[in-house]
């Protein structure tokens, strides 16, 4: 069985105005001369929009992924404003779609702890909605281990669900500095118990400090959402760090995981995901290239069995 555990299904509506406007000044500046980034708004994500789930489905199918797990980000106090389909709504529309392809497509909550009604809004989504975890972006302002996310932490183990945190850098206006993975060793110290996951594996210059943080708790799991972009770029790179991550970890504690948004952007052959599997496929041979050695159990783990456990199915 393979898993995804970390897939977006988005729609431009679900991101609030000024975050898609921010994202449009950072593309308008990224070479010069620069753009005008009004130009430039009007597309920003539509090429990636999959409310329904299609081109997500249709994807899964090509690469062989059994089953995926869609994460939502709450922008909306870092933006200053909501999005045009409030968070709840969003989150509605992925209990739907977890009923619509059961089995086949999960989600996760998430929620601003900031949030004056942050833990009712997480209870209808675990409780009512039927969602799979918690998923925390601390690049919004604020750190894993401030009170205001204890309620939040607490709930996640009376409902023995997850909490994921976003780990790797990240763009203005979000804020660098709260997604090192080295803050959430204090959660850790105070609940043993709780099962995290480090979304990125601290993926750039904080890989292996994740590593360290995850080695250090029973139920701290490393997650390769972005990896793909080091495997297709450097293969023997990308299979000695996940050597050191297993090395050190365990490959019973690693996650398959993509962050792929799925839309016409990504549709047919233009689609990354099959290559991204086989290079799990193909671990066992490929690392004995380089002196490593994958088995095809641990391949089994990261690819799906880890997920499997993780999400009680």
């Amino acid at each position: 069985m393979i898993i995804d555990m970390h897939i977006h299904l988005w729609h431009p509506t679900y991101i609030p105005d000024p975050m898609r406007y921010a994202w449009a000044r950072l593309a308008a500046n990224r070479r010069y001369p620069y753009k005008n980034p009004d130009d430039i708004y009007p597309k920003v994500s539509v090429a990636y929009a999959d409310p329904d789930g299609t081109y997500t489905l249709k994807e899964m199918e090509q690469a062989g992924i059994d089953a995926s797990v869609s994460m939502l980000v709450d922008y909306s106090i870092v933006a200053g404003e909501e999005a045009k389909v409030p968070l709840v709504k969003v989150m509605e529309s992925y209990s739907r779609l977890q009923e619509r392809y059961e089995g086949r497509l999960y989600a996760f909550a998430a929620v601003d702890p900031r949030r004056e009604d942050a833990l009712q809004i997480f209870d209808y989504a675990i409780r009512d909605l039927g969602l799979k975890g918690l998923k925390l972006y601390p690049a919004a302002g604020f750190y894993p281990s401030d009170d205001v996310c204890t309620p939040l932490y607490e709930k996640c183990l009376e409902w023995n669900v997850p909490v994921v945190y976003h780990t790797s850098y990240v763009q203005y206006p979000l804020i660098q500095k709260y997604t090192h993975p080295i803050h959430i060793s204090d959660v850790q110290a105070r609940y043993p118990d709780l099962q995290i996951i480090l979304a990125h594996a601290g993926k750039g210059p904080w890989w292996q400090d994740a590593v360290i943080v995850a080695a250090g708790h029973p139920n701290t799991y490393l997650e390769l959402s972005m990896w793909s972009e080091t495997a297709f770029h450097d293969l023997e790179d990308f299979i000695r760090k996940l050597a050191y991550m297993r090395d050190h970890v365990g490959a019973h504690k690693i996650l398959f995981a993509s962050d792929n948004c799925a839309g016409t952007a990504t549709e047919g052959e233009k689609s990354w995901l099959p290559r991204w599997v086989q290079v799990f496929r193909d671990l066992p041979e490929t690392s004995s290239k380089y002196g490593i050695s994958f088995s095809r159990e641990e391949v089994g783990l990261i690819l799906g069995g880890n997920g499997k456990r993780i999400l009680g199915l």
